[in-house]
């Protein structure tokens, strides 16, 4: 993984121009590889702290709206009550509104689909689908977002993340 951020990193630093946030001539797809931290609330249980890797595959369907999927892995577990909680996965489908500020800096609002398998030490391991929602912007080869994949009555999951971007020409 470690790999993986630092060939994005030595990529966008060569040349900034491929790591454009916007999607100006030509930039049709990106791949991006982010890390960050959830904060889950299971059944009145509340103030888990969990990790997460996220990998992104996005395509511009126009200059200002791109979609985009996302898959991960939770990286760490926490214990409330004596209960361990892990993120096994999660992966979802998000339709994203860029608002172009630059041509290196864009701000953009993510809704979409996610599905998400969330690992106990009591009751092994559950799913659930929600409506997702999200806020972002993306500096050249740099994204950080806030979004919301969760939202049922039993599981709200909102992870704050920073990643790479990497936009193929």
């Amino acid at each position: 993984m470690k790999s993986i951020v630092a060939l994005l990193a030595i990529f966008a630093l060569v040349d900034p121009g491929i790591a454009n946030a916007a999607s100006s001539e030509g930039a049709d797809t990106y791949i991006g590889l982010q890390f960050g931290n959830s904060d889950v609330s299971v059944d009145g249980i509340s103030d888990l702290d969990l990790d997460v890797t996220l990998l992104q595959v996005g395509v511009w369907v126009s200059d200002d709206i791109s979609v985009e999927i996302r898959t991960g892995r939770g990286m760490s577990d926490d214990t409330v009550q004596g209960v361990k909680f892990e993120i096994e996965s999660v992966y979802g489908l998000y339709g994203l509104y860029h608002l172009h500020l630059s041509e290196f800096a864009s701000l953009y609002g993510a809704l979409g689909m996610s599905r998400a398998a969330l690992k106990t030490s009591t009751s092994g391991q559950g799913d659930e689908s929600s409506l997702s929602y999200g806020v972002g912007a993306k500096f050249s080869f740099f994204s950080v977002d806030f979004m919301r994949y969760m939202d049922t009555s039993d599981v709200e999951a909102d992870v704050v993340s920073v990643g790479l971007q990497y936009t193929f020409d």
